[in-house]
């Protein structure tokens, strides 16, 4: 039973671990600057280039087949036979390979041995290379360890009785609970209401509309990557938008500053978002910057009186204060509707978001209620799924 929990807290954990790594961004299992991430991000997290395929989604696989493994029965005896001695009893050399299958506590004991020296090497990994530690790989890597030591004393018991210890469930009602501890995680990721917008993002939100506002930096590489992927959806969904771009420019770009001010002085003059896209585009230096604006064909008394002015450095300010540092995660962040990227998510996402942001919102479950549902049908499950009689 003990062995049969710990692969259930490893499969929950690895499951919520799956979400994160499908969508770090916003997956609310862990912060972008997490030793979740850290682990997502060094090399070890996916493979053959495809972010389904991942380290999680390994170790789903994996506790699953422990799950199996710990299931199985040795077979039982002709009638009138004494009892075969175990192979733990045997000794595995005795018997082989052929005889380590046989004996179901043996086969889990080796099996969750391996997952346990894993278990430890990624600890190890945390603490050595990474320097600090995902908490979902720390529960998913502990309850690895767990699994191996519940399983040498159910094969212990196994010499002793020349029987393994049983679970309290039937075999179909331990997959079912295990099916259940799975589908939370993403379950609750699909369903799960979106974090409060800020009311001083709300407060620029126009009734009606698909809203987006867009916090970003012009030099910033990442802001750059977003503007390609949402100025087509922009353009697509057209007056159905309502966008907002808010300037943040950081201290560590040179020309962030002035590129957000000549920005804001295009759009004085109708020309924001023509501005917008030559800065994101090109490589940016003060002459390029004055270069685009004549290009843009802009009054350049009026550019370089707004560029200097008070005013512009007040828009900044208002800016700034849409999303004060305290809650600004990273930019680019992007606002659509009740969803918040931090990053750059891919189109699919945006877009996604977009027709969400038309359509009423659907009513969502609290984390607790949700929580609460999850635990009574692994209950009810439980209940009807017990083993009766000896």
């Amino acid at each position: 039973m003990l062995t049969q929990l710990s692969i259930g807290v490893a499969l929950a954990a690895s499951a919520a671990l799956y979400v994160h790594y499908l969508s770090p961004l916003d997956s609310g299992y862990c912060g972008p600057s997490s030793g979740c991430e850290a682990a997502r991000r060094s090399g070890l997290g996916y493979f053959f280039g495809s972010r389904y395929i991942s380290l999680p989604l390994l170790s789903l696989i994996a506790f699953g087949g422990l799950l199996g493994i710990s299931l199985r029965r040795a077979p039982a005896a002709a009638p009138g036979a004494a009892p075969a001695p175990s192979a733990v009893a045997n000794g595995a050399a005795a018997g082989g390979l052929a005889e380590l299958w046989r004996d179901p506590s043996l086969t889990l004991f080796a099996a969750s041995g391996v997952g346990a020296v894993l278990g430890l090497v990624f600890i190890g990994y945390q603490a050595l290379v990474l320097e600090q530690f995902c908490w979902l790989c720390l529960v998913v890597d502990g309850a690895a360890v767990a699994c191996a030591v519940f399983a040498f004393f159910s094969a212990r018991a196994a010499r002793r009785d020349a029987l393994a210890p049983q679970s309290p469930l039937r075999g179909a009602a331990c997959f079912a609970v295990a099916a259940l501890l799975v589908a939370g995680p993403l379950v609750w990721d699909a369903i799960k209401p979106p974090p409060e917008i800020p009311s001083t993002v709300a407060a620029v939100y126009q009734p009606g509309k698909i809203n987006v506002v867009e916090f970003a930096d012009f030099e910033c590489p990442y802001c750059r990557r977003l503007h390609a992927v949402i100025k087509p959806l922009l353009a697509e969904y057209g007056d159905a938008v309502a966008f907002r771009r808010a300037h943040r420019p950081l201290d560590r770009h040179p020309h962030a500053f002035h590129a957000a001010r000549a920005a804001i002085c295009a759009e004085a003059q109708g020309r924001g978002e023509e501005m917008a896209n030559r800065l994101f585009e090109e490589t940016l230096s003060d002459e390029g910057i004055s270069r685009i604006a004549e290009g843009l064909r802009l009054d350049p008394i009026a550019f370089d009186r707004c560029v200097n002015s008070d005013e512009t450095t007040a828009a900044l300010e208002r800016d700034a204060a849409l999303l004060p540092d305290e809650l600004l995660r990273g930019l680019p962040t992007t606002y659509v509707g009740n969803k918040q990227f931090v990053g750059v998510p891919t189109e699919a996402a945006l877009r996604d978001a977009f027709e969400r942001a038309r359509s009423t919102p659907a009513m969502a479950p609290s984390g607790g209620l949700f929580a609460a549902l999850l635990a009574l049908s692994i209950g009810l499950v439980g209940f009807f799924g017990r083993r009766r009689g000896p």
